[in-house]
């Protein structure tokens, strides 16, 4: 098995971002990226717009990019580590498809049922 970690770099924006938020992001990256080793870089930017409502004002921005493969996603809710969790949700289900395509496209599997002849 590889032992590939995604270098993560976490940008904020317009607000100074609390530690705390800043290793969350980091440890949900990182875990993310180990169910697709080609994703080998990310980046997650934070930011505050003061003009949104309430209930959408913080704003996590996920890019993880390797090999020719970029997966990108962005969520808003009303605490940053409520948006963290939105936008980790939507890669899973990206770097899924990702990996489906990548093993899909690179191994033809054996189909189970084996016809008799």
């Amino acid at each position: 098995m590889l032992n590939v970690d995604v270098d993560v770099d976490v940008f904020g924006r317009k607000s100074r971002i609390p530690e705390g938020v800043r290793a969350l992001a980091v440890t949900k990256v990182t875990k993310l990226g180990r169910r697709a080793p080609v994703l080998e870089h990310a980046e997650v930017r934070l930011t505050e717009d003061d003009d949104a409502p309430a209930s959408r004002r913080h704003m996590c921005e996920v890019t993880m990019a390797g090999h020719g493969h970029v997966v990108r996603a962005r969520a808003r809710a009303a605490d940053l580590p409520v948006a963290v969790d939105l936008v980790i949700e939507k890669l899973e289900h990206q770097v899924e498809r990702l990996k489906g395509k990548l093993l899909a496209r690179s191994h033809p599997r054996r189909s189970k049922v084996l016809s008799k002849a």
